[in-house]
């Protein structure tokens, strides 16, 4: 008997195929093995795969792996063969992510008109409108689903509970924010993250209602949940090494993509050191754009790292990764970038890995330009501390003494790039811009090759959301108040060796 034909156009296998790794799929992903439902799509969702099920399946996998970006590509694909509130809703967040507030929002009612009662669509708009700090919306969202509560699950109720508590902090109503917090969330909420990240909100209400003992403490209980060791020593050892690999003279031979494009521009620095407040007031200026923490560079330096061979001299150390794998890697990225934002002469990246990769950069876009961002380590102590960033990636960030060791090698590293590149590099400092934005806004916008923009001093009228950690401080106006905030905290810094503080 001859073997069934795969329906011709449909890009789908056989049915009974078809429907067994399916099954696979998403036994595998009930299971928690992720990364092997992942690879049982593999066939099914190839270049020309029309499978509109088996793409949102992976896109679904991708978003649940925390590797949005691809999770996006996929629901893209599986939009292009069938529209479907799966898809629909992954892109929604995707657009949450990326500070496209409206265009989030209008997938979230697409998908409610497609299926009306999708819980997960209407806490998103919530979501959107509470991180674009449109507060009133975001209050009349939360209400008409509150008003529901009896028929929703116990943990989108506590979730809902939390977002009403966040639009409290941002009405400045701070006691009602932590005593909503201590009443309606923290004794109900699930354990682990959702605690945490309770808790970390806690913490910055009680900072703004100037309980700072209370602050440290709800920052300090939210730091233990889920702390990832961080070794100081080890830490600098690798910095050590990333140095000695990227000097000038092994760089001679490294791969180069030979760009001439200028636009791409990168903010490096800690977090919390004004990076934000840098890529929205460049993004306000009419030939510019901010693309926020686009980290498709960062996934290429891991491409290198598990290319890499250091038994090699280089080139050969690169193993595939040669010249040619450098230009498609900068002309995709400039391909992207125009793409976010057509007819801007600069897009500024502020991924938090940008401090690491400067010399790579230098070999994928000779002609950028950096701007590094530097502010009191004892304020980016505090903020960091205090800021809920994922212990995963930053575990250095749940401990004073962990953030000032890594303060200390983000400096060796810029001054590094300094000397071993011949990239210009201005460093701006965070306290400077906030008390001096005549000065230092034509200064960093010079820098970039661009003609000064009034529309600049105006950054914090963009419709366009910052989705940081700092959302809902770059959107508005310029203040100084978080200059030396670290005073607020001084007997819990004593102890802590500061280098390059004041």
């Amino acid at each position: 008997m001859p073997s069934p034909r795969k329906p011709i156009g449909t890009g789908m296998r056989p049915p009974l195929e078809r429907g067994n790794d399916l099954a696979r799929t998403q036994t595998l992903a009930r299971s928690g093995r992720i990364d092997e439902a992942i690879a049982a799509t593999e066939r099914h969702v190839g270049q020309g795969s029309r499978d509109a099920e088996f793409l949102r399946v992976r896109a679904s996998l991708e978003q649940v792996a925390g590797r949005r970006g691809l999770a996006a590509a996929f629901a893209v694909r599986a939009e292009a063969v069938e529209s479907h509130p799966d898809s629909l809703l992954i892109l929604a967040r995707a657009d949450v992510g990326a500070g496209e507030t409206d265009r989030s929002i209008e997938r979230a009612r697409a998908v409610l008109r497609m299926a009306p009662g999708t819980v997960a669509a209407e806490v998103l708009i919530v979501e959107a409108l509470e991180g674009a700090t449109r507060i009133p919306e975001a209050q009349a969202a939360l209400d008409g689903m509150l008003a529901g509560a009896t028929s929703l699950p116990e943990s989108v109720t506590v979730h809902l509970q939390m977002l009403r508590a966040s639009l409290l902090v941002h009405s400045k109503r701070f006691g009602e924010a932590i005593e909503h917090l201590d009443r309606e969330v923290l004794p109900r909420i699930a354990p682990g993250a959702p605690t945490r990240n309770a808790l970390y909100l806690r913490a910055k209400a009680c900072d703004r209602a100037g309980r700072f003992d209370d602050a440290f403490e709800s920052a300090a209980r939210a730091n233990e949940i889920g702390r990832v060791d961080f070794d100081p020593v080890q830490y600098a050892a690798a910095v050590d090494a990333l140095m000695s690999h990227w000097t000038r003279a092994t760089m001679r031979d490294f791969p180069t993509s030979d760009s001439t494009s200028e636009l791409p521009v990168f903010i490096a620095g800690m977090p919390r050191s004004g990076t934000s407040l840098l890529d929205q007031v460049i993004d306000a200026h009419a030939r510019a754009a901010g693309v926020g923490e686009m980290a498709v560079i960062e996934h290429f330096a891991r491409e290198l790292e598990q290319a890499w061979d250091a038994s090699l001299p280089a080139p050969d150390s690169f193993g595939p990764m040669r010249d040619r794998a450098f230009r498609n890697a900068a002309a995709a990225y400039v391909s992207h970038c125009t793409k976010e934002a057509p007819g801007a002469l600069r897009v500024v990246n502020k991924a938090l890995g940008n401090n690491r990769i400067v010399g790579l950069l230098s070999r994928l876009f000779p002609r950028t330009r950096i701007i590094h961002a530097i502010r009191d380590p004892r304020d980016v102590a505090i903020s960091c501390f205090m800021g809920g960033f994922n212990n995963d990636y930053y575990p250095w960030t749940t401990r004073i003494e962990w953030i000032a060791a890594a303060w200390e090698q983000s400096r060796r590293l810029m001054e590094h790039w300094k000397r071993e590149t011949d990239l210009p590099i201005l460093d701006v400092r965070y306290e400077d811009v906030v008390t001096d934005p005549g000065t230092q806004f034509p200064r960093f916008i010079g820098f970039l090759g661009l003609d000064w923009d009034e529309g600049c001093t105006r950054f914090h009228e963009s419709r366009r959301t910052v989705r940081t950690l700092s959302y809902d401080q770059v959107n508005r106006p310029l203040y100084s108040s978080s200059v030396e905030r670290w005073r607020n905290y001084e007997r819990h810094l004593k102890g802590v060796a500061w280098p390059g503080s004041p």
